[in-house]
């Protein structure tokens, strides 16, 4: 086993005590590195905006590794494609609580698709609130004043413009109360026009 000589390290200019320094460095650097690296865990953030009630199989997500201590099983992990739907609104580039998913679509939303008859505006995507409107069809292709259905929805999704509806019509899934969706339904079953208006 080799002896380290402190009388000779002494005479070579290395003190005792700087070497002591260096072996305290080199320890604090080992744990350092252990602690950023080794005993950090992966966990899943969303890519983009994850509506409420959304099926997170279906959405997309990035990995990050982080040191959360006894936090950290309060959070979703990575390893394996993530189950069940949002219970609330899931922002992008955040941890997502586990709290904060379920295993059955919520209940307290309804999906509808609707079509929106004049060209949406950028503050209309997902993730965002809108107000639903509508314009009773009278006769004779006249039309009621517009009025408010919903004061407030989420979007879940914009669809693709389709050349079935042509013109300046997109369709759009949005998510409100149960008790609010036959009001839509009604308005989309008299064909009268509906309009989405984004909320600031």
């Amino acid at each position: 086993m080799a002896e380290i000589n402190l009388s000779k390290l002494s005479g070579t200019g290395i003190s005792w005590k700087n070497l002591l320094s260096l072996v305290l460095l080199v320890a604090i650097l080992g744990l350092g590195i252990k602690i950023v690296w080794f005993d950090t865990t992966s966990y899943l953030v969303p890519t983009s905006v994850v509506p409420v009630g959304s099926r997170l199989s279906a959405e997309k997500f990035r990995s990050v590794r982080l040191n959360l201590g006894q936090l950290g099983g309060h959070y979703l992990k990575a390893g394996k494609t993530p189950a069940g739907f949002a219970s609330k609104t899931l922002q992008p580039n955040q941890l997502i609580a586990t709290s904060s998913l379920s295993a059955s679509a919520p209940e307290t939303v309804a999906r509808v698709v609707v079509t929106n008859k004049t060209q949406i505006g950028s503050g209309v995507h997902a993730g965002g609130e809108v107000s639903i409107w509508s314009a009773r069809r009278l006769a004779n292709n006249q039309f009621d004043v517009p009025k408010r259905l919903v004061a407030k929805a989420v979007v879940s999704k914009v669809i693709k413009n389709s050349a079935v509806f042509g013109g300046q019509n997109q369709q759009v899934e949005v998510l409100v109360a149960p008790l609010q969706a036959p009001a839509i339904l009604a308005a989309m079953a008299s064909d009268s026009p509906i309009f989405l208006v984004a909320l600031q």
